[in-house]
C-alpha cells in the first residue's frame, strides 16, 4: 500500500509551477488551432471537402460556391465552411413538425 506524501511548497513555487503549465496549456492550444482564414487551393480544398477538381470547377463556373480569382483559382477556409453551414436541411420529422404548426397556426377556411 501506498503512503501519502506531503510536500510544503512556498506560494512562489507554486505560482512558478501555475505559469510553467498555463504555458505549456496556451503553446498547445495555439499549436493546434488552425487559422480559419487559410487560404486553399483547389487541390486542398478537393481534399478538404472530398470532392473532385472537376466538381469543384462545376460549382465555381455556377457561382454556388464562395471563391477568389487572381490569375487561379483560391478559397478561404472560413468562407467554405459557411458555404457548407449554410447547407443544412431540416430532417422530415423537423419538417413534418413545422408544417404542423403552420397548420394549426393557420386553419383551412
Amino acid at each position: 500500500m501506498k503512503k501519502n506524501q506531503f510536500y510544503l511548497i512556498s506560494e512562489d513555487h507554486i505560482n512558478a509551477l501555475v505559469e510553467k503549465i498555463t504555458g505549456k496549456l496556451n503553446l498547445n492550444l495555439t499549436n493546434n488551432q488552425e487559422p480559419e482564414d487559410t487560404i486553399l487551393t483547389i487541390d486542398e480544398l478537393a481534399e478538404l471537402i472530398s470532392m473532385t477538381k472537376g466538381s469543384i470547377y462545376g460549382l465555381v463556373h455556377k457561382n454556388a460556391i464562395p471563391y477568389h480569382k487572381k490569375g487561379k483559382l483560391y478559397f478561404l477556409k472560413s468562407e467554405i465552411l459557411d458555404w457548407i453551414k449554410s447547407g443544412k436541411r431540416d430532417s422530415k420529422s423537423s419538417l413534418e413538425d413545422k408544417a404542423n404548426e403552420y397548420i394549426l397556426k393557420n386553419p383551412f377556411q
